[in-house]
């Protein structure tokens, strides 16, 4: 007998079991069959997109020893960063094979530590410290938050700092509102009054994407450091 093509074993209607599972199958048995399949897709799908994250990196970093420009240079460190995110989001999904959702606090360490490692010189040495409530955080709620955190941890490390500088990323559930809040802090020098977070690129992004969380991005900025939040549904 010739085999249906991926596309049209994949997506049968629920009510037609794939080969799997005997035609006389209750509708019980055949449910569970169609959800075991959609999970299987789910999955594939996922390692795909992480296998096709990491491409872009290795593409991206074969061009790395050719950029001279300085502003060149940094537009692609933005980028990689950007595209890193993502495929530390993938690759810990596929990972967890938990379907839809990561561990929060294990994300955002692991993407720290990729955003100082494409820090070049000594503030790849500034420390970054992550201090998370146990939150599961859905697919589409970590995409927006990881790139926030990418951007700014990376605006955190281009200050200027002391040599006792450090980075603090928490992140706390709001009592029983469903949603919970991620603030970043650092000891750098201020922003300059009247700063303007339109102005910088990475920062405009950031407030956009706290925009698809439901929320605004809040900045305060002193002697002592630099403080900025965000509030995300879990």
């Amino acid at each position: 007998m010739p085999m249906l093509p991926r596309s049209q074993a994949a997506y049968s209607p629920p009510d037609q079991p794939g080969d799997g599972v005997a035609s006389g199958a209750s509708p019980a048995d055949r449910l569970t069959a169609r959800i075991q399949e959609l999970e299987a897709e789910l999955r594939e799908l996922q390692h795909r997109a992480k296998n096709s994250l990491q491409l872009v990196i290795s593409l991206l970093k074969l061009q790395a020893g050719r950029i001279r420009d300085p502003d060149a240079r940094a537009a692609y460190e933005q980028t990689m960063v950007r595209i890193e995110a993502l495929a530390i989001l993938y690759r810990q999904l596929h990972e967890s094979g938990a379907g839809t959702h990561v561990d929060l606090g294990r994300y955002v360490t692991a993407l720290c530590e990729a955003v100082r490692e494409g820090t070049p010189g000594a503030l790849s040495r500034v420390p970054v410290t992550v201090d998370s409530d146990p939150i599961q955080i859905g697919l589409y709620e970590a995409m927006p938050l990881g790139l926030i955190i990418a951007e700014l941890v990376t605006s955190c490390l281009h200050h200027a700092f002391p040599d006792d500088g450090w980075i603090r990323i928490t992140a706390r559930q709001q009592g029983d509102s469903g949603r919970a809040r991620l603030t970043v802090e650092d000891n750098g020098r201020a922003l300059p009054a009247g700063f303007d977070t339109t102005a910088e690129d990475g920062l405009m992004l950031a407030e956009a994407l706290a925009g698809q969380l439901g929320d605004t991005l809040s900045t305060d900025s002193d002697a002592a450091g630099t403080t900025a939040s965000v509030s995300f549904p879990v």
